[in-house]
């Protein structure tokens, strides 16, 4: 009867895992991969969506507080340090008086109210905030969310990252008899709805 050879002492069978060796070969291959890639993401796009959404909700947000408390809620917009002013109208004067509540939010990092090369429609504008009754507050373009839920006009919002490419641009639309939001993000050659 034939023996079977006899295998060297410790050996247990076939060899498992990965040698160091073969992990840091996979290791630089995915960091070469990932150098290449990460400079082509454009930061800028996710800053400018991150705007549009912010200002929907300080939209809906005024429009909730003035159907809440039955009083018009003024959004004021700043359009040289890109921020907001919300201010609790309690006399629906659209002016700000004292007594009057008023808060502050500015933009995500890095967005700003900008005018595009091509508006919405196709028509020209002289300013980012662009509608045609707004009001004026502490000398900035204002909206006004009345008890019911509308606004005092419609309402075109234009928001660009800080490099103003035509694709970073994004639109917010407030519909005057609904107080409704919609968005809009440039193409480049045509604006898009994105909800």
């Amino acid at each position: 009867m034939a023996q079977l050879p006899r295998s060297r002492k410790g050996a247990t069978g076939p060899r498992r895992g990965f040698s160091i060796i073969e992990l840091a070969v996979v290791l630089i291959l995915v960091s070469l991969v990932a150098g290449f890639s990460v400079p082509r993401l454009n930061y800028e796009k996710f800053r400018a969506e991150a705007a549009m959404r912010t200002m929907r909700s300080i939209l809906q947000g005024a429009q909730r507080n003035a159907i809440m408390r039955q009083t018009n809620v003024v959004v004021a917009f700043n359009t040289t340090s890109n921020n907001v002013e919300i201010i609790e109208d309690a006399d629906n004067d659209c002016t700000f008086d004292t007594g009057e509540r008023i808060s502050r939010r500015p933009l995500e990092d890095g967005a700003k109210f900008a005018i595009p090369g091509t508006p919405y429609g196709g028509t020209s504008i002289s300013s980012p905030i662009h509608g045609a009754n707004l009001c004026t507050m502490n000398g900035l373009r204002a909206i006004q969310f009345l008890r019911d839920g509308a606004t005092s006009t419609d309402l075109d919002i234009y928001i660009t990252s800080s490099r103003s490419t035509p694709d970073n641009f994004r639109l917010i639309r407030v519909s005057q008899a609904s107080g409704r939001t919609e968005a809009h993000r440039f193409t480049g050659s045509a604006w898009v709805r994105t909800n």
